[in-house]
């Protein structure tokens, strides 16, 4: 069976904008696990690419991407039903203490609900939703 990895916001768009600090590394990883597992992108997290991709980089970029996303065999979209929603809300109204977005709790619940440990993330707050950050 396929290993199975969150993908996060920061990692696509390191991947995407070759002037981001971590593209080099990003590209790599996406690569060498693409190999051998599947990246979870949840429905927040693809709005949130698309809409931040867009803003920094442009309309067309952000339709390659998610051309590309859709598309890819190495992508499971995770499309969020009310049960996953109702999880994302008890993560972001119970972690009041914490910085982390409405989307991070929806990776947070996704990574629950399908009993995944590891997150392909520059964003620090994987770290402190005990899951194992890549690349490390």
């Amino acid at each position: 069976m396929n290993e199975r990895m969150i993908i996060d916001t920061s990692a696509l768009y390191a991947v995407v904008d070759r002037r981001d600090p971590n593209h080099v590394l990003a590209a790599s990883f996406l690569r060498r696990f693409g190999q051998r597992g599947v990246f979870l992108l949840s429905n927040h997290v693809f709005d949130e690419t698309m809409t931040l991709v867009k803003a920094r980089l442009g309309v067309s970029i952000a339709l390659q991407l998610g051309i590309r996303l859709r598309n890819s065999r190495h992508i499971e979209m995770v499309i969020f039903g009310q049960r996953e929603e109702m999880a994302t809300w008890h993560l972001f109204s119970r972690y009041t203490d914490k910085g982390w977005s409405y989307t991070d709790c929806a990776s947070l619940a996704l990574a629950y609900q399908l009993d995944v440990h590891q997150a392909f993330a520059f964003d620090h707050h994987f770290r402190q939703m005990g899951l194992q950050v890549f690349p490390q």
